[in-house]
């Protein structure tokens, strides 16, 4: 069930109020990159699939149901197209080392050494999941979404988002483990 203000938006959109696109854009535009940027970990890619997205919104919107919010819809359809870059670039293209950078606040400047050294980290460790646990790890901890919004935008039940949130979890403890040289069986 949408919210009165979504509702409203919506209906906007299914008259195919190109305003209406807009202030979805608005609303979404920079989460909605940092998720995906999460995903792809690539910032150019991310912004063609952002675009991609908002022009899926655009031609699928009378295909929405509202059994999930707006949001969650669009997320979704950034996740899936996400998914689809994903396979495509194992693909055809051979995985090379990138300088990538996750977007975030602008650090002080003592602290982007660290912080640039931390996102390197993390970026080549999400690298590590399987696609659906890195889209319901970086929702989870990233978007600070709930488990039923995470399960709704994944395409799964609430327990098996719990379960893929777990395993990239564990998956993730694993690898930082190994990382600094930590025996996980002595732990």
């Amino acid at each position: 069930m949408l919210h009165q203000e979504e509702q409203a938006l919506f209906d906007r959109l299914i008259r195919r109020e190109a305003e209406a696109l807009n202030e979805l854009v608005r609303q979404h535009q920079a989460e909605l990159y940092r998720f995906i940027v999460r995903l792809v970990n690539d910032p150019a890619d991310a912004q063609d699939i952002l675009q991609d997205t908002f022009v899926r919104v655009w031609e699928k919107i009378r295909s929405f149901k509202g059994d999930a919010s707006l949001k969650t819809w669009v997320f979704r359809i950034a996740m899936n197209l996400s998914y689809t870059h994903l396979k495509r670039r194992r693909r055809w293209v051979a995985l090379e080392s990138l300088p990538r950078r996750l977007m975030e606040p602008e650090p002080e400047p003592s602290d982007v050494a660290e912080l640039a050294f931390r996102q390197a980290r993390l970026t080549e460790a999400l690298e590590i999941l399987t696609p659906r646990q890195r889209a319901v790890v970086v929702a989870r901890i990233y978007q600070d979404l709930p488990f039923e919004d995470v399960a709704k935008a994944v395409g799964c039940s609430v327990n098996a988002a719990k379960v893929h949130f777990h395993e990239g979890k564990k998956r993730l403890e694993a690898y930082f483990k190994k990382k600094a040289g930590i025996d996980s069986g002595n732990i």
